[in-house]
């Protein structure tokens, strides 16, 4: 009689019991472990003698070996028979490989071992090769043509999901056209991703609004179809609904390309700048506020009946040298506009005219300050580089005086033997019994 050892776990995902039988492996039933229906292989599968080393994952095209520790080995092979242990040691050498990521021998030596096709797959999929998965799944398609190992369904969202990420989206939307009547959120999302990538917005739209539930990369494409259809009013709203899932630089920055008048343009430019550290983003969104903020100061002076040469905050910018810091910077930008607002208000005539004279003259003594601070760096640097090359040179010549000497001493050692070996070689002077 054959012997069965079972084993129950209990996990906050679920319950599933592992059997260990002789004649089939091990097997592992359950509605859910990690969150991913696991299918049991039966005998009629194809390739059922390997399958039964591994774990089929049933949502996913994915197949799990089964490794264990050495004592658990021996005693799960204790019970195998000799064909089985023959299968499991042919599994275990072709996986080996597959573990150390040597997929052109295991792809050439063993083109037809189904497990390494599907775990070549994913392994394409993880690093962005597309092409090659899709490649691969045909090869997948035709190893199990009735579906036996995993469904139709499974295989064909793989389908779908490759075929949008080589911008096949006609060829996708024809899997997907299949569970329209019964789609879910999930399938009317990928369908619009179709109709956005084909260019027909409007249907785009359509499947979008379809979705009940809206993740936030759904509400991302909401935003760029309108972004593309300069619908900037949907636009504004999509981003605000971006903003409300994530609070962030990109969909702050979002929602300020698309408003529609400069204070709010300007509000949402300097929250966002608030939410970075990034300097490349800081710098870009530091020239956005200072157009709108030089636009808002330009506007206030336009107004007053007496000329008034307005301050440029971009004059002085454009002088600044490389060696200021984004933080610096935005604290001089805000710094520079708020002061100049403050003397619109509280000055005019020849007071404002006076105030906004020192406010230049401060700010081009603030430019000539970090000019001659970044002068005197660079001169630092100079020296410091002059004196490390002189201290490498003076390291190469004392290597290359150490070498003459070692060169020179060699020199006298074999001149001092050369004349040693002509003295002893003399047998008149050498030999005792001469």
């Amino acid at each position: 009689m054959k012997k069965f050892g079972v084993l129950l776990f209990i996990s906050v995902l679920g319950i599933f019991t592992i059997v260990q039988n002789p004649s089939h492996g091990i097997v592992v039933t359950a509605n859910s472990v990690n969150n991913n229906t696991v299918k049991t292989y039966t005998a009629s599968m194809p390739y059922a003698n390997y399958l039964k080393f591994y774990i089929i994952d049933a949502e996913r095209v994915k197949l799990t070996f089964k490794h264990m520790n050495e004592e658990s080995e021996k005693n799960y092979i204790r019970n195998l028979t000799k064909e089985e242990k023959q299968d499991y040691k042919y599994v275990k050498k072709i996986q080996q490989l597959i573990d150390k990521g040597a997929w052109g021998e295991v792809l050439y030596k063993y083109p037809n071992f189904y497990p390494a096709l599907v775990q070549y797959y994913n392994n394409c999929v993880e690093k962005n090769l597309y092409e090659e998965a899709l490649r691969t799944m045909d090869k997948i398609r035709m190893a199990d043509r009735n579906y036996q190992i995993f469904s139709k369904n499974t295989i064909n969202n793989e389908l779908g999901t490759l075929y949008i990420k080589n911008k096949q989206y006609q060829k996708a939307l024809e899997v997907y056209k299949l569970y329209e009547n019964s789609a879910d959120d999930s399938v009317y999302s990928s369908m619009a991703q179709c109709y956005y990538g084909l260019g027909d917005y409007q249907n785009a739209l359509y499947y979008l609004g379809k979705i009940c539930n809206k993740k936030y990369e759904d509400n991302e494409l909401v935003y760029t179809v309108y972004l593309e259809k300069n619908d900037i009013k949907n636009a504004h709203k999509a981003a605000m609904t971006l903003n409300n899932q994530k609070y962030n630089f990109e969909n702050l920055m979002r929602i300020q390309k698309t408003s529609q008048n400069d204070t709010d343009k300007l509000k949402y430019a300097y929250q966002a700048r608030n939410t970075t550290m990034n300097e490349a983003d800081i710098d870009m969104v530091n020239k956005i506020i200072a157009d709108l903020e030089q636009k808002k100061l330009d506007k206030q002076l336009s107004t007053l009946k007496m000329f008034v040469k307005a301050p440029n905050w971009e004059y002085f910018r454009n002088q600044l040298p490389e060696n200021i810091t984004a933080a610096e910077l935005c604290q001089k930008q805000d710094e520079f506009f708020r002061t100049a607002n403050q003397y619109l208000i509280r000055y005019d005539g020849q007071q404002l005219t006076n105030a906004f004279y020192s406010l230049n003259q401060d700010y081009m003594n603030y430019v000539l300050a970090k000019k001659e601070q970044y002068y005197k760096e660079k001169q630092a640097e100079a020296e410091q580089a002059m004196l490390e090359m002189q201290a490498q040179q003076q390291y190469i010549n004392e290597q290359l005086i150490q070498q003459q000497r070692m060169q020179n001493y060699i020199r006298m050692q074999r001149i001092q033997n050369l004349g040693n070996h002509a003295y002893y070689s003399n047998p008149l002077m050498y030999d005792p019994f001469w």
